[in-house]
């Protein structure tokens, strides 16, 4: 009983270790809870004055853009987070080759994203909208930042930028639907996010870390090695992204825009909660990097609370949002999307295959373990794209939301199939 004493709790709150990461998961966590609130009112506020069939359009494009961003990225983020962890010496090589990899790769992306616009028959409004948003991948070169300041558990900085660009952002929405000027200038708002955000991230370097930029190296060897050791995750991320995108997608090519917009509201009140894994496992990474050095129990203890914790959570979230989802639906969007009651009702439940796959998949990532990362989200991808293609057209927009729950479900489940996981997360789990 010593651990529900008042002096552990006392003692474990003194600890510098758990300061150190207790403050920088403070700033992360506070920040998110901020901008959700803050960007979600707004959406609400957008949706409501669009109306379903606008909104639609608006949320289709943003998901044909967001499939192809997994080109832009190639799956080096998490990488370069955990050499940074392990070789802070090297940060400026690394930094600049991880630069130069993703600006070449967002120039690719943008114009394949272009060409696909015109191969793709698209709706006018739909078109533009796309090519808008296509050039968000040229500056996202600039947000490996980030990932040097939560190396050095300084998520304060990063958290502050993303607090800043919200506020602009989100005050930027409002005067455009006030001035009913419509989705187009929505979706230059949208671009005009990226552009901040490498402005900002540029300016806090530059003022707390290194004055200069320039400093940064390009060096051949680290760049295939980072390459290499991602080339995994850019299967493994363009699979999430997929299941994640798809559905709106193909939601609009077999049924209409204005369903994709009742689809898409009902799926934003879902994934309100997926900051909750994004925050904790990108805050605690380096304490089970450090860890895993040091003491396998203790890595493998943390993993154990890590699922434990966020397995309960997910369950509680799924449950009072599919008692009050009705109500929660009427309020904040109104009767125009009360068709979306359903899906929401559904779509919640695939939290739980979302919080455990945030821990099931970082842990594979420290363990190096390319193929079964790759794997646990080919899995689901395919079942969500069959699933999707055969309930789509017999159940509608409800059909795509039970496919969603059974492929998130099943995506970290996958891992059992492999023979060390298995046994790993079998014991963990007893």
């Amino acid at each position: 009983m010593y651990i529900f004493s008042w002096n552990y709790i006392k003692e474990k709150w003194a600890h510098a270790g758990f300061q150190k990461y207790f403050q920088n998961t403070g700033w992360m966590f506070a920040s998110r809870v901020l901008c959700m609130a803050i960007s979600f009112i707004t959406t609400v506020f957008v949706a409501r004055r669009l109306g379903p069939s606008n909104f639609g359009q608006l949320s289709y494009a943003v998901s044909y853009v967001g499939i192809f961003s997994i080109l832009s990225t190639l799956g080096i983020d998490n990488i370069l987070y955990r050499d940074l962890i392990n070789n802070p010496e090297n940060k400026n090589k690394l930094l600049g080759s991880a630069f130069i990899i993703k600006l070449f790769a967002g120039i690719i992306t943008t114009i394949i994203v272009i060409i696909s616009t015109f191969l793709w028959k698209q709706s006018d409004v739909s078109k533009l909208l796309i090519l808008i948003l296509s050039g968000t991948f040229i500056f996202n070169a600039f947000q490996i930042i980030s990932y040097e300041f939560q190396a050095r558990v300084k998520s304060k900085y990063p958290s502050i930028i993303i607090f800043a660009v919200t506020v602009i952002l989100n005050l930027l929405k409002i005067l455009v639907i006030i001035s009913k000027k419509g989705v187009i200038y929505l979706a230059l708002i949208l671009l005009l996010e990226s552009i901040l955000y490498a402005f900002f991230y540029w300016f806090a370097y530059k003022k707390k870390i290194e004055k200069n930029i320039f400093k940064w190296e390009f060096d051949k060897n680290i760049m295939f090695t980072i390459l290499k050791d991602s080339w995994p995750l850019i299967f493994t991320s363009a699979f999430s992204l997929l299941y994640a995108r798809l559905d709106q997608v193909l939601i609009k090519y077999l049924i209409d825009a204005k369903s994709v917009g009742i689809y898409s509201s009902a799926v934003t009140i879902a994934e309100v909660w997926y900051f909750i894994p994004t925050i904790i496992m990108s805050s605690v990474f380096p304490a089970m990097i450090n860890a895993k050095k040091f003491s396998t129990d203790i890595y493998y203890k943390r993993i154990r609370k890590l699922l434990l914790f966020l397995f309960i959570l997910s369950i509680g979230v799924a449950v009072v949002t599919t008692i009050f989802a009705p109500l929660i639906i009427k309020i904040i969007y109104g009767n125009a999307f009360l068709n979306g009651t359903m899906i929401l009702k559904i779509y919640v439940w695939a939290n739980i295959g979302i919080f455990i796959g945030s821990v099931v998949g970082n842990y594979l990532i420290a363990e190096n373990k390319k193929f079964q990362l790759a794997f646990i989200n080919f899995v689901p991808m395919v079942i969500n794209v069959i699933l999707n293609i055969i309930f789509i057209p017999k159940y509608g927009i409800v059909g795509s939301a039970y496919a969603t729950l059974i492929s998130y479900i099943l995506g970290p489940l996958s891992v059992l199939l492999f023979k060390e996981p298995r046994k790993v997360f079998l014991n963990i789990c007893m």
